[in-house]
């Protein structure tokens, strides 16, 4: 804009009749440009610009906020130094990340602040702590019996007396099969003992201890152990709520109390969510492997909440392998992903990250809305260069698809074009010098499927397997740990890797929490389904 708003306070019917001729022209110029450009930014949706199908109001007819996140690919929107609004930053109840409300207190009782600062969330330093409340019936008891003596190694007969040292309930999930389908809620009540051998030596089981970890600023660790309130399927029903049905904590609470008749606190349920993110963590190696692998990805990335922070979702699509990260949207992030072994086409926007990559695509839907978005312009010159661009891309999304004779695109017509580009890299109007700029410096990324009609024309892979985290961020407002984003990113691509495969991800997830408390190895990813 030309005038700021402190100019615009300042011009009134006074202001203008006192101006002579000449400078009341300049003044109109500068208001005409203005005025120009609101309407270009009053214009812009999603069919026209990067602004995403999310930003458009909602069929109840809840007006669309002007601090809500309405642009996906620019930085503008969160703030010049990457700082989260104030009223994005407060969480609300419904947290996907937090097991309980933070509680501020009566500010307004308060004299100093200072003195009586907001408590952390959930559960606080000396506050008495309290166990299940709800007594299940017992449906089975399985003894975990030492089967040969630690000391000597001698095998220990099964009617050898066995001693109960340690004994806790488990609630799991029976599920049914094709003949009987639905699901069971069952206590398994777990002993653990002793067996004295014949050469005297008592050995004693205890339960399965898997991976232990410790954040920062966390006084207690989550750890991977069989000495569990929760079994392995009804954590992966509980990531499942929270994942894929995008449910709070106190939602699946609310769920389970109506449907199972379980009665669960907020926090049992986020430890469910953590310990599973932590059971499949090795799974990411694998996942970035098989990225690094593939002859063809797309990439893309969407901003992410992390309580005051600005970070940045990003996905990784190749083939039957899918791969989320939540990360700074810096080169680091690509490397640290893709390295040095990376030698398949790389689908992308337009983001200076892509641009070190020599084997690269540039999605023509970006450069069609931005083209439309010119042709929809007040001003001429923006619309007749959008014009020119729509008909360019047009035409190759015709020669890939065949519908051209002769079938190669006309060199001169792309020459013309490029001049074209050239004449406007450097135009007064600002989105029409930036999409000639864009043209210019990614071209050979822009029209290299002309040559090789096999790859992708668009980012749509990417941009679908972003969709749904999208609204699952618009729901939660982000994380708020660095633990939590990882866990976001972890199950995020074992539940959507799954899906590109044709799997249930819930059984094979249950199997990796198993595993994972055992301290056993976890299997591998399903194989894609055979059609």
């Amino acid at each position: 804009m030309r005038l700021t708003p402190h100019d615009l306070m300042q011009l009134d019917n006074g202001y203008l009749e006192s101006l002579t001729p000449e400078a009341l022209r300049n003044v109109s110029k500068k208001l005409l440009a203005d005025l120009k450009e609101a309407v270009d930014r009053l214009n812009q949706n999603s069919n026209n610009s990067s602004v995403p199908p999310s930003s458009r109001p909602s069929y109840l007819g809840i007006p669309f906020g002007e601090g809500s996140d309405s642009t996906r690919d620019s930085d503008e929107t969160i703030g010049a130094k990457g700082e989260v609004p104030k009223a994005d930053a407060k969480q609300k109840e419904d947290n996907h990340d937090s097991p309980k409300n933070v509680s501020t207190g009566d500010e307004s009782s308060s004299c100093d602040q200072s003195s009586n600062p907001r408590r952390k969330p959930g559960k606080q330093v000396g506050a008495p702590g309290f166990g299940i409340s709800q007594r299940m019936t017992v449906h089975r008891i399985e003894e975990h019996r030492p089967v040969s003596c630690s000391a000597c190694d001698q095998p220990l007969p099964g009617d050898t007396p066995f001693v109960v040292h340690l004994g806790f309930h488990v609630l799991d999930l029976k599920r049914g099969d094709s003949t009987q389908p639905g699901m069971q809620l069952i206590c398994t009540l777990h002993r653990y003992g002793e067996v004295q051998c014949r050469c005297g030596h008592v050995t004693r089981v205890q339960p399965g201890q898997g991976t232990i970890y410790q954040p920062e600023n966390r006084k207690l660790p989550t750890a991977l152990g069989e000495w569990r309130l929760i079994g392995p399927t009804l954590s992966s029903l509980i990531v499942c709520l929270s994942f894929r049905m995008r449910l709070s904590r106190s939602r699946i609470q609310e769920f389970l109390q109506d449907w199972l008749n379980l009665r669960l606190s907020t926090g049992t349920i986020h430890n469910c969510i953590s310990e599973a993110g932590l059971a499949a963590a090795p799974i990411e190696k694998e996942l970035i492997e098989e990225v690094r692998k593939s002859g063809l990805l797309f990439v893309d990335e969407t901003p992410w909440k992390e309580w005051g922070k600005v970070l940045w979702l990003w996905v990784f699509v190749a083939g039957p392998v899918v791969l989320f990260l939540v990360g700074r949207r810096t080169h680091q992030v690509l490397m640290q992903v893709l390295g040095d072994l990376f030698a398949g086409w790389l689908m992308s926007d337009g983001h200076v990250n892509y641009r070190d990559y020599h084997k690269r695509l540039r999605c023509h839907a970006h450069l069609m809305r931005n083209a439309t978005g010119l042709y929809e312009s007040v001003d001429k010159e923006a619309a007749e260069f959008g014009k020119i661009a729509m008909f360019a891309l047009t035409m190759a999304y015709r020669q890939v698809k065949g519908e051209l004779t002769p079938t190669n695109l006309c060199p001169v017509m792309l020459s013309n074009f490029k001049a074209f580009c050239e004449l406007h890299k450097d135009h007064v109007h600002e989105k029409t010098r930036q999409l000639a700029v864009e043209f210019l410096r990614d071209w050979d990324a822009i029209w290299r499927v002309l040559d090789s009609p096999e790859l992708p024309l668009t980012n749509n892979e990417a941009e679908r397997a972003l969709r749904h985290w999208v609204i699952a961020r618009l729901i939660s407002h982000g994380t708020r740990t660095p633990e939590g984003s990882h866990t976001l990113g972890v199950l995020a691509s074992v539940i959507e890797t799954c899906r590109v495969r044709g799997i249930s991800p819930w059984p094979y997830l249950a199997s990796v929490i198993a595993a994972g408390r055992c301290g056993k190895e976890i299997s591998p990813l399903p194989l894609p389904m055979v059609a």
